[in-house]
């Protein structure tokens, strides 16, 4: 998938930011992964997901929700010997003590301290149609009709995509520096999906339409589309007197009057009464409309939702009333970035502005999403900056403790003290420092010329966890591959190559989709697919699904849960041959976290990560495959370290008891995502055999631990993984993925996407699980005989050897009935401190090289493996097979 053509730039915009409160009935404590699933925060963000797929010239473009820490304080109760448990909280120090009759409550402080809330982060305007209202005094009939006719093209896109703006005011009419109309704070209402998930109601008291006067405290009250109608209404009748009805009404008077005029007129529009009441009001006043403005008045404001217009109907009377504003007026309902004119248009025009512009600051012309995600490098926190400005305002722990905490750990009492207050606003986000720190940055390093990139690359030693925190190396980055993809599939190769450096985490779903091969037109094939209908493995994925990744904020929600059996369904119907694994649901979380807002590139993700690195794996008999990758496995692990895979064969602990997860999976399912993410961008460069070397990296991380353990102190240990360097773990998976010869890691059940195709010999599992190393092919024995990197043992009788044998080659034949290695031991020592391969040779039954190859590893020889197919492979090879001397 290719980054979108309309990419929104900051420009001359800002980062605006609107507080969310959850609200749950009964708050829980957090959890030490810090998020509960029954959260309300939980589904707001999974119903934000839906806004920022939005995308519209005239409507103001969301960013990111960012969620605060879960609560302010943990309270633990239990004897003072368990206390020590609760200290190991990275984020807690112990604040405070209470003892009553042993039981201890310990109040502990976390570093975020605002909890059950979220930020809403979209591009903002300091200016709106208020303040050109408050200094103009009074706007001619063109300009009231320039600033209505955006905002009906956006409420006409926005109502046809079933979203309802529910919070709309003059001050969500913003203007931009070239004049741009665009609406702000819209659709705040459908983030709460089916649940009264804030704790406030979201209305502007003179905006609110008669419908939901009643429910003005109820947070899940009545609202719809022809609400909205009656909101545009007053504000255009507020565009028309040139005065804003709180400066005429207190809230309370406005309702008073609404009331009465609604009693009056029972149907119908209340238009002209309410101009009386304002004329009577304001006898200063002066009112001149001409009859479009009028006509949109009657109509939007009528009392009845059902007599009101629709959006589309009030921006067709416009565009039938003044053709002059045709060009303006384009009909926005079917609106998508795929015939997105006007965007192109306006995107050029205002390049044009820029390249004139002599002080253009390099922010400016950065994407929103990229620029936001540089701001946060600079080390802001968001909820930080609401507590210092007084937006957000909570009490000290200490005075919001509960009577009563249950063993459930449900609290009782002090609800109310524990609720913030807050403004429901749009606060700008200071970005002095951002901008700073862009000005400061070196601009030739930010010159790009993919032609000349190889004589100028630089290097970076930092390490990856590091370079994610620079901003000057993320800029850079992000820049690179957002033109590549732009390009793609042009220039793939190129793209392949950047991403072996490092893959940015803003553009790591449309690098993954680029990585695994998908394209454009992936939506036709996913919504052909019937998901809603019931399916055989529903049951399992009810069970499942809830259970899958819940420590991540978006897993977490209840719209994740939805999208993730639809993705799994489709897969299932579109590959009958397939069954539901337990595991799937955790291999398909990452590409619907990275594609959350296009379901069908999740999908198309999935199906081609599948087909290409888990080969057969869900096969409704997948014994065989699973087998013989786990003895792969083992035979590798004993190549790079023949100590430890002794070790596990004396306890006969075999891969069967711990790395099946592992590889059904690749590792989804025992890794946190944001961990699992920096083992994908490189697998997603590495062919199928690289799952295997992961498992490598791992078992080198437990070696320490594994090597003096007993057989139930292993369980234990791969029952619960300790935390894993993840640094470490990449590393060691190429450097181990490098130097093993790729025919090691031959399967006969293998998917194409391997590094090179070997005309090796097919063994059952039982056959299989008799070698104790892996099987090399002739040709990277010939590679290896090219470098001068390896050791020949020729275990064939000496009159066998005499006959012929490989260049070089050391022969050790059967001496009596126990067989050892003492006469080639030193070259063994030799070989293992030159890091050379070991190869064994034998006839081609292999029997002898099966002992003899078992004596080496046992004794702790690493890098040995068994020649496949015997010297019967090199007999027609004369440049390496001889008689010898």
């Amino acid at each position: 998938m290719t980054v979108e053509a309309d990419v929104r730039l900051l420009g001359s915009a800002e980062f605006g930011a609107t507080a969310v409160i959850g609200d749950d009935a009964l708050c829980q404590i957090a959890t030490t992964s810090g998020f509960s699933a029954t959260s309300s925060v939980a589904h707001m963000l999974g119903g934000f997901s839906k806004l920022m797929s939005l995308n519209h010239p005239h409507l103001c473009k969301y960013v990111e929700f960012v969620r605060s820490a879960v609560r302010m304080f943990l309270i633990s109760i239990g004897p003072v010997k368990l206390i020590d448990a609760y200290f190991t909280h990275e984020n807690s120090s112990v604040s405070d003590f209470i003892s009553i009759h042993n039981l201890v409550y310990v109040i502990l402080n976390v570093k975020n301290i605002v909890g059950n809330a979220g930020f809403v982060i979209s591009e903002h305007y300091s200016r709106s149609a208020v303040e050109e209202l408050k200094e103009c005094k009074k706007l001619d009939m063109a300009r009231i009709i320039s600033l209505l006719l955006p905002v009906l093209s956006a409420f006409t896109y926005l109502h046809s995509r079933h979203i309802i703006i529910g919070y709309f005011s003059l001050n969500s009419i913003l203007l931009s520096s070239q004049n741009l109309v665009r609406l702000a704070q819209y659709g705040l209402h459908s983030i709460n999906g089916s649940r009264r998930n804030l704790e406030y109601c979201i209305n502007s008291s003179w905006y609110l339409p008669p419908e939901r006067f009643l429910q003005a405290e109820i947070k899940s009250g009545f609202i719809c589309r022809a609400g909205d109608i009656w909101s545009f209404g007053i504000a255009a009748l507020e565009l028309s007197i040139g005065c804003l009805l709180s400066e005429i009404w207190s809230p309370k008077q406005f309702y008073c009057t609404l009331i009465a005029l609604i009693r009056r007129k029972r149907s119908g529009s209340i238009f002209r009464l309410l101009l009386l009441e304002i004329q009577q009001k304001e006898p200063n006043i002066h009112i001149a409309l001409n009859n479009t403005i009028l006509l949109i008045l009657e109509k939007a404001l009528c009392i009845l939702p059902s007599q009101r217009p629709t959006a589309r109907e009030l921006l067709s009377i416009i565009n039938g009333a003044n053709s002059s504003h045709s060009n303006a007026s384009k009909d926005y309902g079917m609106y998508g970035y795929e015939n997105d004119e006007n965007n192109l248009g306006e995107n050029t025009e205002y390049m044009r502005e820029l390249l004139e512009s002599e002080e253009t600051e390099a922010v400016q012309n950065l994407p929103i999403n990229e620029a936001f995600f540089l701001w946060k490098l600079c080390g802001s926190s968001i909820e930080t900056i609401f507590l210092n400005y007084g937006i957000i305002k909570a009490n000290p722990p200490v005075l919001v403790l509960p009577y009563l905490v249950d063993g459930d750990c449900f609290m009782y009492g002090n609800a109310h003290i524990r609720k913030y207050e807050f403004t429901f606003d749009i606060f700008i986000l200071p970005s002095n420092n951002f901008r700073d720190r862009m000005k400061s940055l070196n601009e030739s390093k930010f010159l790009i010329s993919f032609e000349m990139e190889e004589k100028t690359r630089e290097t970076y030693d930092l390490s990856l966890m590091v370079k994610e925190k620079d901003i000057e190396y993320q800029g850079r980055r992000m820049l690179i591959l957002r033109r590549l993809l732009s390009s793609y599939p042009f220039k793939k190769s190129l793209l392949f190559c950047e991403c072996c450096h490092d893959i940015p985490p803003l553009y790591r779903a449309n690098l993954w989709s680029a990585l695994l091969n998908i394209y454009w037109d992936v939506e036709k094939r996913f919504i052909a697919v019937d998901t809603f209908s019931p399916h055989i493995s529903d049951r399992q994925l009810l069970v499942d699904i809830p259970r899958c990744h819940q420590y991540d904020d978006l897993m977490a929600s209840p719209t994740a849960h939805h999208k993730l059996k639809r993705l799994l369904k489709a897969w299932l119907l579109l590959h009958k041959n397939y069954v539901y694994w337990q595991g799937l649901d955790s291999l398909a979380a990452p590409f619907l976290v990275l594609n959350f807002t296009h379901l069908a590139s999740a999908y198309s993700c999935l199906e081609s990560f599948i087909r290409l690195y888990l080969h057969n794996f869900f096969l409704r008999d997948n014994s065989s495959v699973v087998q013989e990758y786990l003895a792969v496995f083992f035979h590798l692990l004993a190549f790079m370290d023949a100590a430890l895979y002794a070790h596990l064969s004396i306890m006969d602990f075999r891969p069967e008891l711990f790395a099946i997860p592992w590889f059904i999976t690749c590792f989804a399912h025992v890794l946190p995502l944001h961990k699992l993410f920096y083992v994908w961008d490189v697998l997603l460069l590495s062919d199928s055999s690289f799952p295997l070397f992961v498992g490598l990296a791992i078992m080198e991380q437990l070696r320490a631990g594994l090597i003096t353990t007993h057989f139930n102190d292993a369980i234990l240990l791969f029952s619960d993984l300790p935390d894993l360097n993840m640094e470490r773990l990449v590393q060691y998976s190429l450097t181990y993925y490098n130097i093993v010869p790729a025919s090691c890691t031959f399967r006969q059940y293998a998917s194409k996407h391997v590094r090179e195709e070997y005309a090796m010999t097919h063994y059952t599992i039982t056959e299989l699980n008799e070698f104790c190393c892996p099987r090399i092919s002739v040709t990277d024995v010939i590679r290896l005989i090219e470098h001068s990197s390896l050791l020949i043992i020729d275990v064939r009788p000496q009159y066998e050897y005499s006959r012929g044998a490989i260049i070089g080659s050391v022969n050790l034949p059967p001496y009596g009935e126990e067989d050892t290695l003492d006469t080639v031991k030193t070259a063994l020592m030799n070989s293992q401190s030159a890091g050379h391969v070991v190869v064994i040779v034998d006839n081609e039954h292999l029997q002898r090289a099966k002992k003899i190859s078992r004596l080496c590893v046992l004794e702790g020889y690493n890098r040995v493996c068994i020649l496949d197919g015997g010297i019967q492979k090199v007999r027609s090879m004369h440049d390496i097979f001889c008689i010898p001397a």
